[in-house]
């Protein structure tokens, strides 16, 4: 996961944030949204903004998920690209022993 997390923020295929979620699910360019485990209920309301878009809640905390982009702490990205979006999934799904669709 923390590979293809480094390859997206190099592409810039990640909205970091709140507020680049929001944005991006405005433009309607998220793939997916990736919230962690510490993050506050609010965070997961605005990742679900967008209903078609889908939401996971990760078993990585914080600061894990901020690590893995680069930065101190974040509790909620988007994934811009639909390709590395279902890699992703696949990922967390396989390492969090989540039922597949």
């Amino acid at each position: 996961m923390r590979a293809l997390l480094g390859l997206a923020m190099r592409g810039r295929k990640l909205a970091l944030g709140r507020a680049a979620c929001r944005q991006a699910a405005g433009e309607r360019r998220l793939a997916l949204v990736l919230i962690a485990r510490d993050a506050g209920a609010s965070a997961e309301r605005d990742g679900a903004a967008d209903r078609a878009t889908e939401c996971l809640r990760l078993g990585l905390d914080k600061q894990q998920l901020g690590s893995m982009v680069g930065r101190d702490s974040v509790a909620i990205l988007g994934v811009l690209d639909p390709h590395l979006a279902s890699g992703l999934l696949a990922i967390a799904r396989a390492a969090e022993d989540l039922p597949q669709p």
